[in-house]
């Protein structure tokens, strides 16, 4: 049952739901961790046992070594939490009360869809440039040191990563198990919000913090605007690869940065969501 958005539950003491609320995250978070800790480990053992050509080809892709190697603890992080994910995935579809859809509303849904991938890319976009031109990116030096970590990556690679492991992978941590299980105790609004602010948290530095929760909370706004986790992944992946596309090259970006540009993709967004708004009414 709800009430005002807030799903009625057996009455538990707040450090319990806390525990509840925060348990898959800390989970994930000490298993991914562990999991980069052995994988470097056993990346390094490799130069003892194929020699130079092996420490040389590393060397020479260290980024994207690394880059392979974190999305590999992304998805070990992800394994330990499904069992969690799954129970809670399956709790919030019955609660959305998401039915068989016509061949109509299908075509209408995929519309809908089509446009939340507009929206995430133009509104990603415009957001990197909005903190490009206020000038944040220049006082954090952590979050210079990771974007040139990430955009060291060959860009293959980086497109798999960044736009497939770790949007599926922090999603199911953040808007399918974090999220779902505050909707339980919490409000809609302020789960959203709460979740969103999480998850700049997560990204561990200003810069990132700002843009993760700006996002964040725009994220799960989807999931419980569409009612469907692919909502929210597919936001997030189409969101990272737009950003990483074009932040790929320096001079690429240097040159689509402006106020003018970053304007129009404002505009873009409202209008993008304005069209959900009014097939969602229909």
């Amino acid at each position: 049952m709800t009430d005002g958005g807030r799903i009625k539950t057996t009455e538990e003491s707040s450090f319990r739901k806390t525990m509840n609320i925060l348990f898959p995250f800390l989970v994930y978070f000490v298993v991914h961790d562990l999991a980069q800790i052995l994988l470097a480990f056993l990346a390094g053992l490799g130069t003892g046992i194929f020699g130079d050509a092996y420490a040389e080809f590393i060397e020479a892709n260290a980024a994207t070594v690394n880059g392979v190697l974190n999305a590999l603890s992304l998805v070990i992080g992800m394994a330990a939490v499904w069992p969690m994910a799954g129970k809670e995935l399956k709790w919030a579809k019955v609660l959305s009360g998401e039915n068989k859809i016509t061949k109509m509303e299908g075509k209408a849904k995929t519309a809908e869809y089509v446009l939340l991938a507009v929206f995430a890319a133009v509104f990603a976009l415009g957001v990197n440039m909005l903190m490009v031109l206020a000038g944040l990116t220049q006082v954090s030096e952590s979050y210079r040191e990771v974007a040139g970590r990430q955009y060291s990556v060959a860009f293959g690679a980086g497109l798999l990563i960044y736009g497939l492991v770790s949007p599926l992978a922090e999603e199911i941590v953040f808007r399918g198990l974090i999220y779902n299980r505050m909707r339980r105790y919490f409000g809609k609004m302020l789960s959203v919000i709460v979740c969103g602010i999480m998850f700049g948290a997560y990204h561990g530095n200003l810069v990132q913090g700002i843009y993760g929760c700006i996002l964040g909370i725009a994220i799960t706004y989807s999931y419980e605007w569409f009612g469907s986790f692919f909502a929210p992944v597919l936001f997030h992946a189409v969101a990272n690869i737009a950003v990483f596309i074009a932040g790929y090259s320096q001079a690429v970006k240097e040159n689509i940065v402006t106020p003018l540009n970053c304007c129009i993709l404002a505009a873009l967004a409202g209008l993008a969501l304005y069209a959900m708004g009014r097939m969602g009414k229909r």
